[in-house]
């Protein structure tokens, strides 16, 4: 017995150092066997110590940063996905992620190009028009304000040197004259009226014209999407069907077609059940581990908890509050969105407590029971507990010889 305490002895340190190889099961025996071992008689003892409370989730990880590749806007409102990056490949920023069917789209803006000459030439067209108008109603005032001049002169010469019929004609003269200028000058402002209008007019269809085609240029542009940052291609799930989009589907104006996640910066996005409201809270140490990479130990904090649960989507009995726990920087290189993940919580700590071995417990009646060394079980009072030990309050003491319970007893 002893040879085998000291060659397990020698080993506990190689576990402590690798948790990760150590499975709870194992881990537990194993802690069980040091405790027989070292104890009197093979028994196990209640001692005063920390308690470390853990609380196991499960998750998936999840980019804290995704850019989500949509459908732009479109004349035809729907197009066709032409060619896309494979789902799960890595990319870099710039690289061409994806091609939609541009046949609708450039034929369209060559339209909108058309019209957009066409009203230019227009705009164009009409100024000259408005100018040679303009001009002829400037030319016939200029000439009418000369006739009043000389009208003004002619009518200047007093009556007593003029017969009265010729005194009378020039006094007409200038009235007839001081008319038509009148009207010269509201034609030219009724010109200049009409000039401004179809200007304005003539302007306004050039400058929608210029949108129509700037409109039509950028979607010919953004059928073709370069990656916007480093990260993994996730194809986004169709809308109507249980698949992934694929090469060929019909798809529609702000239809999310991929994603592309920033793994720079990740976190896990994880359940707990309702059976535990409460243990965790924000603030809170946690370890993640990858399914994939169980080696890997990763350092999180509890970001957010969700106030309210939610249904669990494959068990509706079951309501889970939703926990945010931020990993940070994680594995680069080898992390994938949606990985599975196991996410050990450290709550509770507990300075100075009784603590008892889980497997001198018996939890299986309406009080929890342990059983002395000398066979009789007592009930006692537990607080938490993690995967070795329990914290009990009452009913044993201090450096109490306890044995583990066995099937039937």
């Amino acid at each position: 017995m002893a040879e085998w305490k000291a060659i397990m002895t020698g080993m506990l340190p190689r576990f402590e150092a690798a948790p990760k190889k150590l499975s709870p099961a194992l881990g537990a025996c194993l802690l069980i066997f040091l405790f027989a071992c070292g104890s009197k008689g093979g028994a196990l003892e209640v001692r005063r110590g920390t308690f470390q409370g853990r609380l196991v989730l499960t998750g998936e990880l999840r980019a804290v940063h995704s850019v989500d590749v949509i459908v732009p806007r479109l004349p035809q409102w729907r197009t066709q996905i032409r060619w896309m990056a494979p789902d799960g490949s890595k990319v870099k920023k710039g690289q061409k992620i994806l091609e939609l069917d541009l046949t609708a789209v450039a034929g369209d803006a060559e339209d909108k190009r058309l019209a957009a000459d066409k009203a230019f030439n227009d705009h164009e067209k009409q100024k000259a028009l408005n100018a040679s108008s303009l001009e002829a109603a400037r030319i016939k005032v200029a000439q009418q304000e000369v006739a009043v001049e000389k009208a003004r002169m002619e009518a200047a010469v007093p009556a007593e040197l003029l017969p009265r019929r010729d005194y009378e004609a020039n006094q007409l003269a200038l009235a007839r004259a001081l008319a038509e200028e009148t009207k010269a000058k509201s034609e030219l402002a009724a010109a200049e009226e009409a000039a401004s209008a179809d200007a304005s007019v003539a302007k306004l269809t050039m400058e929608k014209a210029r949108r129509d085609l700037n409109f039509a240029d950028e979607a010919l542009r953004a059928m073709t999407v370069l990656a916007p940052c480093d990260g993994v291609i996730d194809v986004a799930q169709h809308p109507w069907y249980n698949r992934k989009l694929q090469v060929g589907d019909t798809v529609f104006v702000g239809t999310t077609i991929l994603h592309v996640p920033d793994m720079s910066h990740v976190e896990v996005a994880a359940r707990l059940y309702d059976v535990d409201e409460g243990r965790v809270r924000p603030g809170m140490k946690a370890v993640c581990r990858l399914d994939a990479f169980p080696e890997v130990p990763l350092d999180g904090t509890v970001k957010d908890v969700a106030e309210v649960a939610q249904e669990v989507p494959d068990s509706p009995a079951r309501r889970a509050f939703s926990v945010v726990v931020d990993v940070g920087k994680g594995y680069p290189g080898k992390m994938r969105s949606g990985m599975s993940v196991k996410v050990e919580v450290q709550t509770e700590r507990l300075e100075n407590v009784l603590l008892v071995p889980r497997a001198a417990l018996d939890f299986s009646g309406s009080k929890p029971l342990a059983m002395l060394y000398s066979g009789r079980a007592v009930e006692v009072k537990a607080g938490p507990c993690n995967a070795m030990e329990c914290v009990v309050t009452e009913g044993l003491r201090e450096n109490q010889r306890l044995k583990p319970f066995e099937a039937g007893e």
